[in-house]
């Protein structure tokens, strides 16, 4: 069919005056790929009602399996370098290190030196909140006392 009678038939759908063998005319020349640039516009249009009447040819364009490969390599290849990143680069700020037991019991809080058991409980606190949190904090510390 050419081009003046599909706008002539488009003109008419619109209007709500087809019939159903001139919407099928429609909804057929729709789903071809030559369709004139000025009726691209109603394309879509003509393929989802030719979907819900249930007559179109899936128009949809698969991605080809390569593509998908690709895509899951880069993005693993993009979260493993995020995690190697923030590993690498992480940056805790440190605490003061004693490196001898005498230097310990000299920094204990007054705290300690009660005998309620809040006040050593307090003094326990304290104590744990000047200890290395991370592994990597704890080898440092090591490999400094050793050398």
């Amino acid at each position: 069919m050419n081009e003046n009678n599909i706008r002539q038939l488009i003109e008419r759908f619109l209007n709500a005056e087809t019939t159903l063998e001139e919407e099928q005319t429609l909804y057929e020349y729709f789903q071809d790929e030559n369709v004139a640039d000025d009726l691209k516009p109603y394309r879509e249009v003509f393929q989802s009602f030719a979907a819900v009447k249930g007559i179109d040819k899936p128009v949809t364009k698969s991605t080809p399996a390569w593509v998908i490969a690709l895509r899951t390599v880069t993005s693993m290849a993009a979260v493993f370098l995020i995690g190697l990143f923030l590993f690498v680069n992480e940056e805790t700020p440190e605490t003061p290190q004693m490196t001898t037991a005498t230097a310990q019991t000299e920094y204990m809080p007054d705290l300690c030196e009660g005998s309620t058991p809040r006040e050593l409980y307090m003094c326990y606190l304290e104590q744990k909140r000047e200890q290395p949190k991370t592994y990597s904090l704890i080898k440092r510390m090591i490999y400094e006392n050793e050398h």
